[in-house]
């Protein structure tokens, strides 16, 4: 009994593996919804809010992050995009946070 659950259990994450490779998300910032930001998942979403402080604080030359800020910053972002899902997510840190973000080139 115990080498049947072995074997399933060993076939499920066999058969997951192409699954993940799929689950690949490349994303242009300049065009990304809040509507679409809202629909991530955690690990997304902290990917995204992620890049869009390093793309904010490369532009004004910070290299110091604050945790708890950033957490706060994101949350404040998130909130903002609820209410606006058609916004882009860029424009939306600028009007939840009151900063202006660089323009692509």
């Amino acid at each position: 009994m115990l080498r049947l659950f072995i074997g399933i259990v060993v076939t499920l994450s066999l058969s997951r593996a192409p699954a993940a490779a799929e689950d690949k998300m490349v994303v242009d910032m300049s065009k990304m919804t809040c509507g679409e930001l809202t629909k991530l998942g955690f690990q997304d979403f902290a990917g995204v809010t992620m890049w869009l402080s390093g793309y904010y604080n490369a532009s004004v030359r910070n290299t110091v992050i604050d945790l708890y800020q950033y957490a706060q910053a994101a949350k404040t972002v998130k909130d903002f995009c609820e209410t606006s899902p058609r916004a882009s997510v860029m424009s939306a840190a600028e009007r939840a946070l009151g900063i202006k973000m660089p323009r692509p080139r």
